[in-house]
This record gives structure tokens, sequence and C-alpha cells, in this order.
């Protein structure tokens, strides 16, 4: 017996294994091969994730053997790939085989994000699929294009120069979409949700991704102001601004602020509900957040002034291409106004009140010989008595070296057309509603 075995250490040394490629389902499970060898073998094992094998025997010889390997459930999102080389030692060299078990990823399909908020303006947005079967996807909601719909894992394109076709592998299996979400004219937030999945052999595999689009609102300072895309396709705040800047004290005559008036015009009213559906009124020097003469009057048409970014002061013409007239003679009719009344020949304040842009009125302060803190009413309150029946609107656009034009609302004669703002001195006492429009780019 010992000749023979050494007979057998010493000879060329031999080994084999019955099949080079074994293939398994991610669930795992068993699978045999069995070596043959004329020297004792050791059996190597190199795995990209060696604790899900369990092996019965890793070394022998010589003679053939059955070597039964149990595999553990793969539950990562990789494709695994696990080595066994049994290796015969000889006096001068070895010799060796292997046998290479692939093992299957479950199905995933994954979306890179969960939650995505957009604004009411919408826009193009990019997100990817990740998902190792082919993958559809499904939209839920009105306003909104995916593209594409379905894919399916790429593949590598061949190395140039490659004529080996098993090296085509699989790429990470990410593919990246396109979101198109519609502006929104809506009152409310509203929610899309994609929904993307993948069959794998066995499973049916999801996800979802949510889209949530803000109503259409402008936040400035600390409030919500709504805003709404009128009928000329411009967005227009439709509730007057009541903004002002820490340290200002309101009413004084000073700082250009004014409560809005009560509803009689006999005093003020700083009511935190009269403040937000009147709004406060404003000098032209803080309506347009400048210095304001006679000469830099003449610049100041289309400019941003107390507005956020992205939005202004209305000028002339924009204030026309909404009601369509002006008392001024001189400025011609715009018939093609949304809010022109032809029958009436004037802007009318009905329709541009259930097109949603409130006319509720604020007052206006009209100051006399020295300005606002001479005006002779209440800490320079309104001039004007009684039932408020006038509004004015800021316009950007200068009517005069000492005058503005302005969108006036005039609640008995139910007009809204385009004026201005009538003063008592050359010291620009006058102070009105601002609201603003969203610059056309």
């Amino acid at each position: 017996m010992a000749i023979l075995a050494l007979v057998a250490c010493t000879q060329e040394p031999e080994v084999a294994i019955d099949r080079s490629e074994v293939e398994m389902d991610y669930k795992g499970g068993q699978f045999e091969f069995n070596v043959s060898s004329n020297c004792q073998w050791d059996l190597i094992c190199n795995s990209d994730d060696e604790s899900l094998l369990s092996i019965s025997q890793k070394s022998g010889g010589p003679g053939d053997f059955t070597i039964r390997v149990n595999v553990n459930e793969n539950e990562s999102t990789a494709i695994l790939k696990h080595y066994f080389t049994a290796v015969a030692h000889g006096d001068k060299r070895d010799a060796l085989t292997f046998v290479t078990l692939t093992q299957g990823a479950p199905a995933y399909v994954i979306f890179n994000k969960s939650i995505f908020t957009t604004d009411y303006i919408g826009g193009e947005y990019k997100f990817t699929v990740t998902s190792n079967f082919p993958w559809t996807i499904s939209v839920k909601g009105e306003g909104i294009t995916v593209e594409p719909m379905s894919g399916e894992p790429r593949v590598k394109s061949k190395a140039e120069g490659d004529d080996d076709e098993e090296k085509i592998e699989l790429d990470e299996n990410t593919t990246e979409i396109t979101v198109i979400v519609d502006e929104y004219e809506g009152d409310v937030n509203r929610k899309f949700e994609i929904n993307v999945s993948a069959t794998g052999e066995d499973q049916v595999v999801t996800d979802k991704l949510t889209i949530n689009q803000t109503r259409p609102m402008l936040m400035i300072g600390n409030r919500e102001y709504p805003i709404k895309k009128m009928g000329d396709g411009r967005w227009w705040m439709v509730q007057n601004l009541c903004y002002t800047q820490k340290g200002i004290s309101i009413g004084d005559g000073i700082c250009g602020v004014w409560y809005p008036c009560s509803d009689t015009a006999l005093e003020f009213d700083s009511s935190d509900d009269a403040i937000v559906n009147k709004g406060l009124v404003y000098s032209d020097a803080t309506a347009f957040n400048a210095t304001v003469t006679a000469t830099t009057c003449k610049r100041m048409e289309g400019a941003q002034g107390i507005c956020p970014t992205g939005w202004h002061i209305p000028t002339l013409k924009e204030f026309l291409a909404l009601v369509g007239k002006s008392t001024n003679a001189q400025v011609e009719v715009n018939t093609e106004a949304p809010y022109y009344d032809a029958a009436r020949n004037c802007g009318s304040l009905s329709m541009l009140e259930e097109a949603g842009f409130n006319t509720t009125m604020a007052g206006y302060v009209q100051g006399k010989s020295k300005g606002f803190a001479d005006n002779g009413d209440v800490q320079g309150y309104l001039a004007s008595r009684g039932y408020i029946t006038t509004n004015y609107i800021f316009c950007s656009t200068a009517y005069s070296s000492t005058m503005w034009y302005a969108l006036i609302f005039n609640k008995t004669a139910n007009t809204a057309n385009v004026g201005y703002m009538s003063n008592f001195t050359t010291t620009r006492p006058f102070a009105g509603s601002v609201r603003c429009i969203k610059d056309e780019q």
C-alpha cells in the first residue's frame, strides 16, 4: 500500500471536474460536481460572497469524489460568481481545474428619488431607473409626461477590435428618464405618482416616485400671496401687497407705508384681517424701493421695486393689455384686452373679479401742501371721506414728472381703467396699492 501511494504522489498530477459552468437563481439551492484525480487534491473557493456557501468536502484523493455545495439565497442586487478550483499536488508541479457557479440576483427596480417637489411653473427634470430586468412605467395624474415609459438592462458595447462575443456584459442597469411637468393654474397643490415595475423569473417588484406640484403662489416675507395667470397670458398677484420691512412705522407719514382704510373710509383699519384682505398702501419711493424725483421717475418703468426677484411693478402697457382702456385720451384703447367691455368702452371691474383678480379696495392716501405728514387727517390718512368707491394700483410708468399712471377701480361705475394718481403738490404726496406681475422671461 505504501509503495502504491508513493507511486500516486510522484506521477504526473492529473485532476478533472465533470462540469465547468453551473447557473442557479437567486434563491440558491444545492448542486454537485465530481472531482477525479490521481493525486492528493485541495478545493479552493473564491467567491463574491463565501458566507452563502457550505461545501461538503475541501480535500481528498486520489480517486473519484462527489462534492455537494449548498448555496443560500442571494439577497444583494448583484449577480454573484462562485469559483471552485481543484488543485492536484505533484512532486514537481500542480495540476488544476475549476467550475464556476453563477448565482442570479433577485429582481429589483429603483428610482433614484422617492419624493420630488416643483412649483406651479413646472419644468423638465431628470431621474433614473435602475433595474436588472425589463421594466415599465405607469403614471397617475394629468399634466405630466415621462420618457421613456419602459426599458431594460443596458448592454455594454464590445471593445473596439474585440471579436469575443462572450465579453459583452451587462452594465449597471441604470437608465435616465425625463419627466416634464406642465405649468399649473389650479387652486390647490397637486400630486403625481410615477410607478415602475419589473418582472423577474418568479417576482414582480415595484417602486414609486411621487412628484408634488405646489399651487400658484408667491412668497413675500413670511406670507403667501395668491397668483393667477390672467386672460392676457401673464402671471399676476391677485391680492394687494401687505409687506413691510423691519423697523417700518406704519402710518407715520415718514416711512411711506399706511394701513388700509376702514370700510367707511373715516379712519384706518390696522386689524390683521384688513391688512391681509386689503393690503397696505405705499408711497412711490417705498413701492419702487428707490429715491424718486422728477428725473428718476422716468427710469422706473418695469422696475422690480418692492416685488420679489422675477417680478416687477406693472407698466402702462401691461395694465392696458389687461383692461384695455385709459382715461387719458392720448393713450390708445386696447380692444383686445381680455377685461375690456366693448359694449361700455371701458375696463370692467366685475370681469376682473370673476376672473379671480381680487378688487377689494384698500383706499389711498392723498396729502396736502406739505406732503403726507401734513395731511390733516388721522396720522396722515385718507383725505377723502365716506364710502370707498375708488382704489389705485401703482403703475411703474410715469404720467408726468410728479404723477404716475395707475390701475383705477371705480366701484360705483364698475370700471377698471388706467388713469393717474392726482397729487396736490410737487412733493409727490400720493400712496396706493401695489400688485406685482411676473417678468415675461
